[in-house]
């Protein structure tokens, strides 16, 4: 089974039983300098592993950029 959630308003499917942290790994994000929020509400980087996703979900990731 699959879940279909919004990741930066672009569509993706995931395995049913996907986490923050399967995100980070399945697009290849350092996950120091992220933040998620999931359905407009920030989600703890420790709760990342923890945090299944479902059906519908608007995840906004946010990555720091370092500049000068």
């Amino acid at each position: 089974m699959t879940v279909e959630v919004m990741i930066n308003n672009r569509k993706e499917t995931l395995a049913s039983g996907s986490s923050l942290a399967d995100i980070i790994e399945k697009l290849s994000l350092p996950a120091k300098g992220c933040v998620f929020a999931i359905n407009n509400t920030v989600v703890p980087q420790s709760q990342w592993p923890s945090y299944i996703l479902n059906s519908g979900d608007q995840i906004s990731l946010f990555q720091a950029i370092a500049g000068g």
